[in-house]
């Protein structure tokens, strides 16, 4: 397993992330290994009419990735919803701010974990 210490949010704010020293100012996915893709947010207007609410086609790919914890952060106020999901790997899903300390946190324990983060409402 790579070694993450290093690889951890270090700001949250609307509109922006900073992850691993560098600013997101778009939605993310925090891979297992660390790595940053972006959200495909068209998966869920497809399916919901709104990228407000987070499909489980989103989560698919991280799932083969075998994190123990799926942390979401939904939004400087909480705002990103969770769709139809039903999957076995334990999700937490907290406002933004709250959610990069809880990764942050877990990273530390060494568990395997993956992100998937809003950035603004």
């Amino acid at each position: 397993m790579q070694e993450n210490r290093e690889m951890k949010f270090q700001d949250c704010k609307f509109g922006s992330v900073k992850y691993n020293g560098k600013e997101y100012k778009h939605d993310i996915i925090v891979h297992v290994d660390g790595t940053i893709t972006p959200r495909r947010k068209e998966i869920s207007r497809k399916k919901y009419g709104t990228s407000h609410t987070l499909a489980q086609e989103e989560i698919q790919q991280l799932l083969d990735e075998n994190p123990d914890i799926i942390i979401v952060g939904s939004g400087v106020h909480g705002v990103l919803k969770l769709g139809e999901i039903s999957i076995k790997t334990k999700i937490i899903k907290l406002p933004t701010c709250k959610a990069i300390k809880e990764y942050n946190s877990l990273i530390e324990t060494g568990k395997k974990v993956a992100a998937i983060i809003h950035v603004t409402c």
